[in-house]
């Protein structure tokens, strides 16, 4: 718990991009191949539902995406803010839209 702690703390003073925790997924498998796929996403990048849902080999589960994100429980080390519409525009996050815009100019990619 100490490491998470710490490592959160870097990340938001600016210190680090990236997370080494060892993670012990609860889920779904098709949960799990979201996550996966979001721990994808480097720092101050972003990619759509569609993006996602197309790295995942369906381009109709852009709602289940959702869905997957709204279901993780780490929702900062896994990093489910990076996940915006294929539009540009923020969507929406289990935290709060406002908190999704601040987590993105906090990497720099709004």
């Amino acid at each position: 718990m100490l490491l998470v702690k710490a490592q959160l703390k870097d990340y938001f003073t600016g210190h680090s991009t990236a997370f080494d925790v060892p993670l012990r997924l609860t889920g779904t498998a098709f949960q799990k191949s979201v996550w996966q796929q979001l721990l994808k996403i480097p720092y101050g990048k972003a990619a759509s539902y569609l993006d996602m849902a197309r790295q995942l080999g369906d381009p109709h589960l852009v709602r289940a995406i959702g869905g997957a994100n709204r279901a993780n429980k780490i929702a900062i080390i896994i990093p489910c803010h990076r996940v915006i519409t294929s539009s540009g525009t923020i969507g929406g996050y289990s935290g709060g839209v406002e908190r999704k815009r601040w987590l993105l100019e906090l990497e720099g990619s709004l």
